[in-house]
């Protein structure tokens, strides 16, 4: 699947319309940020930009993994979500990888089902 803007938008719709804690917070630093970065490994990783004028509530109190939510799919894997915060706890990176080792590409035509792991911090 490339990995383009107009999929990292979907990606990132996706993740603020399910029921995340702090859904409204999470949804507030999406719209803040700009999509920068795309990864053209075959993941659907990328990195946004949240300028330093803008004042947010932050998502976590340090920078580093924020959540990691899991689903399966209608191929052999499932799709792992690990989104990043920087130094100000602002959303700073969602990689998204095929498999929890990102061992191949995201396929094309993929379809998320039910969730399978989350682990908020």
């Amino acid at each position: 699947m490339e990995n383009n803007l107009i999929q990292a938008t979907k990606w990132l719709k996706f993740l603020y319309d399910f029921e995340l804690p702090d859904k409204d917070l999470f949804r507030k630093h999406a719209f803040a940020g700009k999509i920068v970065n795309l990864c053209d490994c075959g993941c659907s990783s990328f990195e946004i930009e949240i300028p330093e004028d803008v004042n947010l509530d932050p998502l976590s109190s340090s920078s580093g993994l924020f959540f990691e939510i899991a689903f399966n799919s209608n191929k052999d894997d499932v799709v792992d979500f690990l989104v990043f915060t920087d130094d100000r706890g602002y959303l700073s990176s969602i990689e998204i990888t095929y498999g929890f080792g990102a061992h191949a590409p995201i396929p094309n035509g993929i379809e998320l089902h039910e969730c399978v792991h989350s682990q908020f911090n």
